[in-house]
């Protein structure tokens, strides 16, 4: 089937194209992100023309009407076909060639991108004339149908025959993201033969025109020709300078070329797939379900790898949300019992593999290999502990489900009774496996597909806005006493809500715009004034207002819509008085200045954390949320693990060497687009204007400290060294790929080194030991501890195998073994009782016991029952303990054969253990 020998590796394709494009006076620019920052429109990079978006609807200079690139693109759209059909992947890349601006500086249009297409395929690839086709679009409402685009490629020497029409749903391209360029394109087909493949069943069909359903006729290249800027209202405006687009996936590519039936068995794939397959123990029963899992698996752990590459984390939303399901997607593929059945973990290698792979073009694989392989053997690692318990809890779920009529509207083959019993899973059981074992309702309705069921989709979305809708009323503030907030009623009109306060803390003459009551307070807007609003982690300011002889402390400071508002309390004279002299312009602002200060520094040190954490742990690392106050610091950031000692150490030295050079901050307000040029740090998901304000602090080239640049609206110090002095005091994990640092600067770092240091003194001198020698002494403590304990484990154990012996003895004797119910005497921890009645099952023989321990107020029950009887299925240890706990209010499990549980209401202990000597009693009679 391959046409040509001259280029066949993935490799040899993407260096030829760039290499074709760049002669033919095109700019060859890298790859954009993955995950792009600063396009709200996009999760993540789907075609190659995203980085250009702004270039086709430009009006001024672009800085090349010409490009060529291999754009790293992922799309979910079809997610579930992976590994199914011959072409669909989720990553992959795609090739470019790229024309906007005038032509007079060098774009083209249709007639050349055409040209160039052909001379690529037919003189640099060799594909054969005679198996091209492409397709133009045939119009639709008052789009007209491309007729130019026709005639050229009849020009070129295609035959009419080989040329389709087809619409818009086919040959109309975008917008990427709904908004932005967009127009008819032009696809281009290779036909595979007429010869059906042997893989494909014989009721799947293999094609027959260009555009079907089919594979024969593989789309491989696509012509854009953006001619319109679509709208976000759907509107299509003309583009001032029409343009082109083209994209090219390299995985079809390859697949021609290479004269195979999947790009699964192309060397973009197949040595992922292979490293797969040789985990596993394959048979002629399992190989096609193998096969197929391996190259999802496959498929999954490259797109991982370049996103994290990137520094994407898998996460609870957005596209961390997506990484984690194509994680987890993978691991429960890979752990299959129908196909590969691995055992342990696997992407972390797969992932290594497909490094080793495409490292050569995408440096920054291997720039942070390591950190790509730590995070997907660990986030593995964390969802197969949960795996387990997650799929044995669906099985209990079908099974006990199997043969209920579902309390949802199933869908059902056709010719299926209304009333059949179906395998089923309610939305109340797949939001309990979402919440309880993390599995994504994508990830349970694919794995109860498998198994022949269907699950209330529906009903589990209506349970996760319950969730939703919990969290809001469990963090939505308490509204005042009045209620809803009351309308404003206006004293003067003209401009408000001027912030003056980057340049000063105090202001006279200001005038009071607007008010209204909050409760007990006052609700007051202003023309101008020097207090900062709570915004972007930036607590607000304190303060008081006064007017004539009214006086009013600043209770809160926020932003409602484009307005400053301030709420105060009046401290002195009346509302009336306040009023009346704020609104002739006779008000007087005060910030409180050491508070502001205190909340500056640490402000300020936010953005020296935030790059010193980016220097030390790689640049993955972006701000997830911050507090600034003026007695703290917090910082949360995208991360996958703890820091070590070493590198916290680090990070808080490289932000005082950064204090201790005591460098200029300054800031200034730029076009957005000038502020991204310059390197300035945007949080992703936030929305800037076309002005923004840069926050800019030198950098120290003596210590390899480069310069922050953050666009940021809050107040900073003046110079470095104002901080202080930066303290870490806690670094902690709040979800999963995202941590928080708490630190403090200033007086407050002061103060907490004054209190370690006093503290030390102390503990000094309690263990009569010098500082220098308080570690060496603790350590020897420790030690004493240690061995004391072990010696009471040992004699508790003892007591406890004693006192067992003791009751195995006393076991009553029933038909169906021996059982025993008792409240121990001797003391021990859970491990110690649970070893001793390991014991106490052998010496029983055939049988069961129920114990109960009470230790420091606290209640437990254990369960033990031998093996026999798990087997036989008369008795269940943890059924049984739970239901003995659960007469006290308790709960607990664990397995067949040996469980525990915690008790709570000790007054119903007696009760309690005559359950169990019912239901043991009952079990074995």
């Amino acid at each position: 089937m391959s046409p040509t020998r001259t280029l066949r590796t993935g490799a040899e394709l993407r260096r030829a194209f760039l290499d074709f494009f760049v002669r033919h006076s095109h700019t060859e620019v890298p790859s954009s992100p993955l995950v792009p920052h600063g396009d709200s429109t996009l999760m993540f990079t789907t075609a190659g023309m995203v980085q250009f978006k702004p270039y086709y609807s430009a009006t001024g200079d672009v800085p090349y009407t010409r490009a060529t690139s291999v754009q790293k693109c992922l799309r979910l759209t079809d997610l579930d076909n992976v590994g199914l059909t011959p072409r669909h992947d989720t990553f992959f890349e795609m090739l470019g060639n790229f024309s906007f601006g005038p032509r007079t500086k060098g774009a083209y249009f249709k007639e050349e991108a055409i040209a160039f297409a052909w001379e690529f395929m037919t003189e640099v690839l060799g594909l054969p004339k005679s198996r091209v086709y492409a397709s133009i679009f045939e119009g639709e409402g008052k789009l007209p149908r491309d007729d130019e685009a026709a005639a050229l490629w009849k020009k070129l020497g295609l035959p009419a025959n080989h040329i389709v029409a087809l619409g818009r749903k086919d040959n109309f391209w975008g917008p990427a993201g709904g908004a932005g360029a967009c127009g008819p394109c032009s696809e281009i087909y290779f036909d595979l033969g007429e010869k059906r493949p042997d893989y494909l069943p014989k009721d799947v069909f293999w094609g027959e025109v260009p555009g079907d359903a089919g594979d024969r006729y593989m789309e491989f290249w696509n012509l854009v020709f953006p001619q319109f800027d679509a709208q976000l209202d759907g509107t299509l405006v003309p583009l001032p300078n029409p343009g082109i687009d083209t994209g090219m996936g390299i995985e079809r590519l390859a697949l021609i070329l290479q004269g195979k039936n999947t790009i699964f068995e192309t060397d973009l794939f197949a040595p992922l797939v292979e490293t797969v397959l040789a985990k596993a123990k394959l048979t002629p029963a399992n190989r096609q379900a193998a096969t197929r899992d391996a190259r999802i698996i496959a498929d999954h752990a490259r797109a991982l790898a370049f996103a994290v590459s990137e520094g994407a984390l898998p996460g609870n939303e957005g596209a961390g949300y997506v990484l984690r399901r194509l994680l987890r997607r993978a691991v429960t593929r890979g752990r299959s019992q129908q196909g590969l059945a691995l055992h342990g973990t696997f992407l972390a290698e797969v992932a290594a593999r497909a490094i080793d792979q495409f490292g050569g073009h995408y440096r920054e694989l291997e720039t942070h290999r390591d950190r790509i392989v730590r995070l997907l053997e660990q986030e593995e690692t964390g969802f197969g502990q949960t795996y387990e318990a997650g799929w044995a809890r669906l099985v209990s779920v079908l099974r006990e489900n199997r043969g209920k009529k579902p309390p949802f509207a199933a869908p059902r083959s056709e010719g299926e009774a209304p009333n059949a019993p179906t395998v089923f899973v309610t939305g109340a059981q797949a939001f309990e496996l979402h919440d309880t074992y993390g599995f994504p309702v994508e990830l349970t309705s694919e794995m109860v597909s498998e198994q022949g069921g269907v699950v209330d989709v529906d009903g589990f979305e209506r349970e996760m806005d319950q969730q939703r809708a919990r969290a809001r009323a469990a963090s939505r503030f308490k509204g005042d006493a009045a209620g809803e907030k009351r309308p404003w009623t206006s004293l003067s009109t003209g401009p408000d809500s001027t912030f003056v306060g980057y340049d000063t803390t105090s202001l006279d003459g200001a005038k009071v715009v607007a008010w209204r009551e909050a409760g007990d307070e006052l609700e007051l807007v202003l023309d101008r004034t020097p207090c900062y609003a709570e915004s972007g982690g930036q607590v607000a300011d304190t303060g008081e207002v006064t007017a004539g002889n009214a006086r009013a402390s600043l209770v809160h400071v926020h932003r409602e819509h484009d307005r400053i508002v301030h709420r105060v309390r009046l401290i002195a004279g009346t509302r009336e008085v306040l009023l009346k002299e704020g609104g002739a312009g006779h008000a007087n602002v005060r910030v409180d200045t050491v508070a502001r200060a205190s909340t500056q520094r640490h402000h300020t040190a936010t953005h020296l954390l935030h790059s010193a954490l980016r220097s030390v742990l790689g640049e993955h690392v972006h701000q997830a949320g911050s507090l600034v106050a003026p007695d703290r610091l917090r910082f949360d950031y995208s991360h996958f693990e703890s820091p070590s000692a070493s590198q916290s150490a680090t990070i808080e030295q490289r932000v005082n060497d950064w204090i201790l050079a005591n460098v200029d901050v300054s800031w200034a307000e730029l076009p957005l687009a000038e502020a991204k040029a310059k390197g300035a740090m945007a949080l992703f998901g936030e929305k800037y204007g076309e002005r923004v304000r840069v926050v800019t602090v030198d950098g120290v080239s003596d210590a390899g400290i480069a310069p922050s640049l953050e666009l940021c609206g809050g107040t900073h110090v003046r110079r470095t060294g104002d901080i202080g002095v930066f303290v870490l005091t806690e670094e902690t994990t709040v979800a999963s790929g995202v941590r928080r640092i708490e630190a403090l600067c200033g007086p407050a770092a002061r103060a907490h080194l004054m209190n370690a240091g006093e503290t030390l003194a102390e503990v000094s001198q309690a263990l009569q030991a010098p500082p220098g020698r308080l570690l060496e002494t603790v350590q020897r403590l420790k030690d004493e501890l240690a061995s004391l304990r072990k010696a009471a484990s040992q004699a508790s154990k003892q007591g406890l195998e004693a006192e067992f012996a003791q009751l195995a003895g006393e076991a009553t004797t029933a038909p169906g073994g021996r059982w025993l119910v008792a409240k121990l005497r001797s003391g021990g921890d859970t491990n110690a009782v649970r070893d001793a009645a390991d014991k106490l099952r052998g010496a029983l023989g055939r049988g069961a016991a129920v114990l109960a321990l009470e230790a420091d107020g606290k209640l437990t029950f254990l369960a033990a029952v031998t093996d026999d009887l798990v087997a036989e299925k008369k008795l269940r240890a943890d059924d049984v303990v739970r239901a003995v706990a659960k007469v006290t209010g308790g709960s607990g499990g664990g397995k067949p054969h040996l469980a525990l549980a915690g008790g709570r209401d000790l007054d119903k202990l007696d009760l309690a253990l005559a359950e169990a000597r019912r239901l043991l009693a009952e079990a074995l009679s």
